[in-house]
Formats: structure tokens, sequence, C-alpha cells
């Protein structure tokens, strides 16, 4: 292979592939008629669509920075073999909503998995207006499968703290997260990027606002405590590609243990930037933003209402022993559980707004929009409500009451 530093050389990887027999097999046919492409603009690492005869994989390399930074932000290689574990251990619980891994090649920081014909980024097509009645219900039983099956509602604690020592080594990746999310945008930082000059009394309020930090700071104690369940770790609409009829998660290199409501939040918080966002293009989104208000609705009731039934009828964990309970109804434990993992979703999705609006990876839904003062007037609004997320969560009783309150921001 070639220097890792660098982006992989077509005739190099398709030689390194062919000799795998998975890939071979899957790929079919005479390597030296297989194809390759980069097709990835993500932050993080280089991304190529490998096709043979049979089949096609999508390969991403690590290289041993940040992607869109280059080699001045150094970053670990390693990132490949956690997003393959998560990836293996997710698709235990929800295979219908992530691609199959196929190969994964520790030395030469490698990751194969099947390629998503028929789909694309679902924040492209929230850029272009689109909108995809699936999409909520899916996205609901993605996070409450993939969540309660890592949890200890459905693992031995043997199990769950083996895989938990696994994860907890993600270290590079974890502190990009508790960096950016939690900290480097409360703070005059090189990184961080806003619409300015229009933004600079906001971001300037928001530095000196000490209840905002104060519970910013409890937020990121959860998230460096906590050991919940396997989150994705970066579940936004740039990691989910949609199709006509389907979605699939991808870039889990983030994954690590922690705090449900931290996955819930961050995508709850995308579809109310989506819907921010949509705002600033005027009446011919009316559509569009009244669907993403409601995603945020159905994301949230179908994911309460499906991780209760997962606890009902699948609940082997050591959480909640059932030697304990015979005979007792828990339904009002699940249901103060979930109101309380409701909240805390709510104070993540709201530090997520934040450091999107104000922070290094600012998404295409607001970078987009051309004119900075309309962008600006757009992202004001998603802050305001960001602020009332994190700081009283416990006002917002219902899914509904934060959409009402995202209308009126």
């Amino acid at each position: 292979m070639t220097d890792p530093a660098a982006p992989t050389d077509p005739a190099a990887l398709l030689g390194h592939l062919a000799g795998h027999p998975a890939l071979a097999d899957r790929l079919g046919g005479d390597p030296a008629r297989w194809s390759v492409r980069e097709i990835g603009d993500g932050n993080v690492n280089f991304v190529y669509v490998v096709r043979g005869p049979n089949g096609a994989v999508c390969v991403k390399q690590a290289p041993p920075y940040v992607r869109v930074a280059g080699p001045s932000w150094a970053l670990t290689p390693r990132r490949v073999l956690f997003e393959h574990r998560a990836v293996v251990e997710h698709r235990l619980h929800a295979p219908e909503f992530v691609p199959k891994p196929w190969y994964v090649d520790a030395e030469s920081h490698l990751l194969a998995v099947d390629f998503l014909e028929g789909h694309t980024v679902m924040r492209g097509e929230l850029v272009d207006g689109a909108l995809h009645p699936h999409f909520a219900a899916q996205a609901a039983r993605y996070l409450a499968d993939t969540l309660f099956g890592t949890s200890d509602l459905a693992l031995t604690a043997t199990r769950k703290r083996e895989l938990a020592a696994f994860f907890e080594t993600n270290t590079a990746m974890c502190r990009i997260m508790e960096d950016m999310v939690f900290t480097e945008i409360y703070l005059p930082h090189p990184r961080n990027r806003w619409t300015s000059p229009e933004l600079d009394d906001d971001v300037r309020r928001l530095r000196d606002d000490t209840e905002l930090k104060l519970a910013v700071s409890r937020l990121k104690s959860r998230y460096l405590s906590s050991r919940d369940a396997l989150l994705h770790g970066d579940l936004h609409t740039g990691s989910i590609m949609v199709s006509a009829d389907g979605i699939a998660v991808i870039d889990q290199e983030f994954a690590c243990y922690g705090p449900m409501g931290f996955d819930i939040g961050t995508l709850l918080a995308h579809l109310l930037i989506g819907y921010f966002a949509a705002g600033a293009h005027g009446p011919e989104r009316a559509a569009q933003r009244a669907w993403l208000l409601s995603a945020v609705e159905e994301v949230w009731e179908g994911f309460r209402a499906r991780f209760a039934e997962l606890w009902r009828t699948r609940a082997a964990g050591d959480a909640y022993p059932a030697a304990l309970f015979d005979g007792v109804d828990l339904e009002p434990e699940r249901q103060r559980y979930l109101d309380a993992l409701f909240a805390e979703s709510l104070g993540f999705c709201g530090a997520e707004i934040l450091r999107r609006v104000i922070g290094f990876a600012r998404p295409d839904d607001f970078t987009t929009l051309k004119d900075p003062a309309t962008r600006a007037a757009a992202e004001r609004r998603a802050l305001a409500l960001a602020r009332s997320l994190v700081t009283e969560p416990g006002r917002y009783r219902t899914a509904a009451e934060v959409t009402e309150a995202a209308r009126q921001a």
C-alpha cells in the first residue's frame, strides 16, 4: 500500500483488495477490470467506491490526520477499527439500517462495507429541499434498537463491560467531541467559525453566559462518565444515507459507550437546524419545514414507544433483574426512565446546535445560505432555542412543545 498519509493510489488499492477472498468474491471477476473512484467529501477520511461484476463496496481510508485540515491536525488512523466494531455490534440489533462490513485492515487503516446503491446523503437532500416521509419511523427504530440492544437492559454486565472496555480506548475521537461540543466554542479558539460580524455580539453573550456554561459542563460530565449504551457518536444528517424507501447509518468512527441522550439529541438537533435553515428560503420551503418539525416529534415518540416495547419483551440484561420484580408492574419506572432520557436528549440537542453555529464543523444547511444577514437571522433563531434546551430542558414535557418553541423562536 502507499503512504497512509496520502490518498490511496487506485492501482495499489485494487491490488490490496484483490488479495482478500471475501472481497474478491463480493466484487467478482478479474480484479484488473475492477474500477475505483473517490466519492467522499467528509471531514475526516478518504472514501472510495470499488466496483466489480458482482457488486460494489465502499472503502474508507483513515489517514493519520483530519482529512479536511490536512497533516497539521494529527489524528489516529486506528479510528477505522472502532468504526468496524461499532458496525458489527449495531448490525446485531438493527441490520436493516447498517451496511454490511466486509473487511478491515488495521495496518493499512482500511474499512470496506457494502456500497449503498440508490442512496444519497440526507443532508444534501435537505439542503435541496427534499422530504423523506419514511425517515422518522426508521430513525426511531434504529435508535431504539441499537441503544437498547447495547445497554444493561439487554446485555449481561460481563458482556457490557467487555464492549465498554474496547470502546473506552477510542480516546482521540472522543476528545474531539469533548472539546468541540462542550468546551471550545465557549472560549476564543482558532477552530471556531461563525457568521461574522453579524453574530459577533451573540457569540460574546454566549461566552459570558455562566448559566449556559454550567449546564453545558453538566452535559460534558455525563458524556465523560456515562456508559449507558454504544453510541454512534456523531449521528447527524450527514451520517445518514436515504433512498426512496429506506435509510442507512454510516460513519461510526466516533463510536463510544456514553449517554443515550447524546445520539438522540444530536439527530434531533440536525432536524431542527434543517428547519431553521429552510425558513431562510421563504414560503417555498413551508412543506419541508412542517415535515422537519413533524420528524422531530415522530423520532422521539417512535423511539419512546419502541424502547418501552423492547424493555417489556427483551429485557435480558442485568439491570432491573427479573427475579426482583416478579409480578410487579414496571411500567411507571419505564416511563420515569424515558422522561429523564427525553430531558437529557434535549440538553445534548441544544449543545449540538450551539456548536454547529459557532464551532469548527458548520453544516451545509447554514453555510449554503449565501447572504450573511439571512444566514445570521436563521442561526440566531437556532441559538435562541438551543440555549433554552440546554439550560431548561425540563420546561419541555413533550416533543410537540419543542417544535412549538422552534416555531416561536
